[in-house]
This record gives structure tokens, C-alpha cells and sequence, in this order.
């Protein structure tokens, strides 16, 4: 068993990735990839210790390989988000729906089948690092910093990317916060699934004019996981209603959406 492996970089202050692949050539390539942009990396072999690995070193970024021996990427990923929320992008060799759906379903910020494609990769994690400067940066503080957003028994803090449900605190991964921000947002307007996709697409900073159906079926699952984390009846919503043939929008609620006390003066 290959151990868990560092790849350091003389800046202490370098955002760190993770890398979980059980064959040493494809790991080395994306490693390689990382290091030329910046991450201190860190790599597994397995998912066990990938998991671990992410427990204890905290990284931005996780890429996991679906074909890890014993336990699959697909149970590394959901048990990596049960403690993180770092950007994860599964890699695999299998592009079929039910697969790229399993990958979302896990908890997956990006999927990507087939062979690793460098450019496809770099636009990936380039994306990443635009998303970490502007939530990072030192500018002026925005006026809206300290306000909740809330919709019924729904509240969002947009810039702490809190989500409480009935005063519950409710893990979302980035992708399954900005939809839901952007439903929130929009009050009743109508998303259909390729402009919900598109979003997603220039949240992360890549090219958007070609929606395809692999997108469209990602943001099915995100709602799907949003309503599953929330507590959500599709059936009868509180927070994201079906418009049957169009796409989704906010549940008609009585309390509309607002801004309300900062977040320090919560309790």
C-alpha cells in the first residue's frame, strides 16, 4: 500500500489539494498538475486513507478517483463530506449517467469521465482559485456581509455560506449553497435546469455557451440533495417547488424573503 504522500511547497501559506488515486501514474500527472499551480499536495492510495488525510490536513480541493480498491470513491466522497467542504471533482473512467448521477449524489462539486484531460482539469481548479481570491479578498466589506437571508423556516448567511432549516445548521456542498442562493434570491422567478447549469458554470469561471445534458442532470441531483438535506417535500415544498416543463423556483411562502439581524447578533 502506497502511504500517504506530501509534495511540499516552500510557501507555508499555499492552499492545500488532496489527491486520492490508487495507481501512482495518473496521481503523479494530477499532483504534478497541482503543484504547477500553487497547492502544497498532499496524496492517498486508498479511500481509508483519504479520508483520514482529509480529516486531519483540512485541503481546499479533493480529486478522487472512482476505482479505489475496497472502498470506492464514490463512499470516500460522502464520508469526506461529512466533516468537509472543500471543492471536490471526481474523476473517472466511466461516463455513464447513472455514474455521473452517483458521483452528484455522493456529494461531488464536478465530475469529469474519461481519460484526464489536462486543459479540462486546469479550467477546473483555475475556476477554484478565482471562487478562494474573491471570498478572501481584503477589499471594503460589502453592506450585505452580516445579513441572513430568509424564507420561511429557511435562513442563509451568503457570506459565511450558513444554511439553517428550522434552526437546524444544514451542510451544503458549494455548488448544492449557490443554488440555492440564487433561488432564494430570485424570490418566485423560474430557473429551468441549463440556466441553473449555466450559472454554476461562470460561478466557477468556465465557459458556458454549451449546456449539455450531463449538466442539466447535475443540477437535478444538487436539487435533489439540497431538498433531502433541508427536509424538503418535493410534494408539498416549503423551499423549492417543480414547475412541471419549466424548471424550479422558490416555494410561495408567506414570510417573503428578507434581510435581517447580522450575524453577530445572533445567537
Amino acid at each position: 500500500m502506497r502511504p500517504i504522500a506530501t509534495h511540499p511547497l516552500s510557501d507555508p501559506f499555499a492552499r492545500t489539494a488532496l489527491v486520492i488515486d490508487s495507481r501512482a501514474d495518473r496521481a503523479k500527472a494530477v499532483t504534478d498538475r497541482l503543484s504547477q499551480q500553487g497547492f502544497r499536495v498532499r496524496s492517498a492510495a486508498t479511500a481509508l486513507s483519504g479520508i483520514d488525510a482529509a480529516a486531519q490536513h483540512r485541503p481546499d480541493l479533493v480529486i478522487v478517483q472512482t476505482d479505489l480498491a475496497g472502498l470506492d470513491g464514490f463512499e470516500a466522497v460522502r464520508r469526506i463530506r461529512e466533516f468537509s467542504d472543500a471543492f471536490v471533482i471526481m474523476l473517472s473512467d466511466d461516463d455513464s449517467e447513472s455514474a455521473t448521477v452517483e458521483g452528484f449524489r455522493a456529494g461531488a462539486d464536478d465530475y469529469l469521465a474519461g481519460p484526464v484531460r489536462p486543459h479540462a482539469l486546469r479550467a477546473r481548479i483555475d475556476a477554484l482559485l478565482r471562487r478562494s481570491r474573491s471570498l478572501t479578498s481584503t477589499g471594503a466589506p460589502r453592506q450585505d456581509e452580516g445579513a441572513w437571508l430568509t424564507h420561511g423556516p429557511l435562513r442563509m448567511h451568503p457570506h459565511s455560506r450558513r444554511v439553517e432549516m428550522r434552526g437546524r445548521a444544514c451542510e451544503l456542498t458549494r455548488s448544492e449553497f449557490d443554488i440555492l442562493h440564487m433561488l432564494v434570491r430570485a424570490k418566485e422567478q423560474v430557473f429551468s435546469k441549463s440556466s441553473l447549469a449555466l450559472m454554476l458554470r461562470e460561478t466557477n469561471g468556465l465557459p458556458g455557451q454549451h449546456i449539455t445534458e450531463h449538466d442539466r442532470h447535475a443540477v437535478e441531483v444538487h436539487i435533489m440533495n439540497i431538498r433531502r438535506k433541508l427536509g424538503d417535500d418535493a410534494r408539498s415544498p416549503e423551499c423549492i417547488a417543480t414547475v412541471r416543463g419549466l424548471g424550479y423556483r422558490l416555494a410561495p411562502a408567506t414570510a417573503r424573503v428578507r434581510t435581517i439581524e447580522p450575524l453577530s447578533a445572533v445567537g
